[in-house]
């Protein structure tokens, strides 16, 4: 097939666009700075339709993850790449024939636990613009289906070259502000970006007239939930640094968060709400109609995701100190 990749390069995007390039797909990434691929690219904007659909000409496919993730968004900048970038990648997938977009599991967070929980609808309309943005635009395109449409929902993506998650971790360890909710007992699901990758081709394969992967959302994992406290531990086990965690009541975790909110004017807050709650409460998913469904399996253990974080942290004669 021939495949356009939007968000090629953002850490799942580069790793959706190699696997489909290694299985021998015809790839052309679409997005704002270079994709790091060593494939065809078109740069452009997602909000840009007629740059998009001009890209997605002569294409099979669109495979949509451009997304605005930035913690302090304003609504409109979030409303414009991920709601009108979504929107106007489902019309170029029209000429095309087939679509995948790529969500999240927080467009159905509704501040309690998700335990053993599937893909729940995507109602989230509260204060954090990523996830509310991300549930308007799930809901558009699944509303306006004009071609074998599939939606996955990977949850907390991560691995060696992360910024989001591990990045974020490391460097508020090295800052001393790394802070967990009650000791950081809530059990969570994750999911290694390899498995992620390999569950956005899968539901790619079953983006046809017929599947019942179509015209649903699916929420991926790797089926390996632990908690919060030792995936944090275990990221910054890989990254040579101590495991220096402080542990505050979940309430007033809450508080703080909410003040953060209100009163907190730089770029990149310590923490919001929003990020106190989820990781407050248990997310653990029920994997088993997905993979039968996608004909899918994650292949990655939490702990062998961390063996190869450390040896991308630490490649032979380079030593972290932190």
């Amino acid at each position: 097939m021939r495949i356009l990749v939007t968000g090629a390069s953002s850490l799942l995007g580069r790793h959706v666009a190699l696997q489909l390039a290694e299985r021998g797909d015809v790839v052309t990434c679409f997005q704002r700075s270079d994709s790091g691929t060593g494939l065809a690219q078109v740069r452009g904007d997602v909000r840009d339709a007629d740059a998009l659909a001009s890209a997605a000409d002569g294409h099979d496919a669109v495979v949509h993850l451009a997304a605005l993730v930035a913690p302090r968004a304003t609504w409109s900048d979030a409303y414009g790449v991920n709601v009108t970038g979504t929107v106007n990648a489902q019309r170029a997938a029209s000429r095309c024939g087939r679509f995948v977009h790529v969500s999240t599991p927080s467009v159905a967070f509704r501040n309690t636990a998700a335990v053993g929980a599937g893909a729940d609808s995507s109602t989230y309309s509260g204060r954090d613009v990523y996830a509310r943005s991300k549930a308007v635009a799930e809901r558009l395109v699944l509303e306006e289906m004009d071609v074998p449409t599939v939606v996955v929902r990977p949850h907390l993506v991560w691995g060696p070259g992360d910024t989001q998650l591990v990045g974020r971790i490391i460097e508020r360890a090295r800052q001393r502000r790394l802070v967990v909710p009650d000791h950081g007992r809530a059990l969570i699901d994750t999911t290694y970006v390899d498995d992620a990758a390999a569950a956005i081709v899968a539901a790619l394969d079953r983006a046809v007239p017929g599947s019942e992967a179509c015209a649903k959302a699916w929420v991926v994992t790797g089926s390996d939930p632990r908690p919060v406290i030792d995936l944090l531990s275990g990221i910054l086990g890989a990254a040579g640094l101590e495991s220096s965690i402080r542990s505050v009541p979940g309430p007033l975790a809450g508080l703080a968060g909410r003040a953060v909110d209100r009163f907190w004017r730089d770029d990149e807050p310590p923490f919001t709400y929003f990020a106190v709650r989820q990781l407050s409460v248990a997310h653990w998913f029920d994997q088993r109609e997905v993979q039968r469904v996608l004909d899918w399996t994650p292949r990655v253990s939490v702990d062998e995701g961390l063996r190869r974080l450390a040896q991308w942290f630490r490649p032979p004669g380079h030593e972290i100190t932190g």
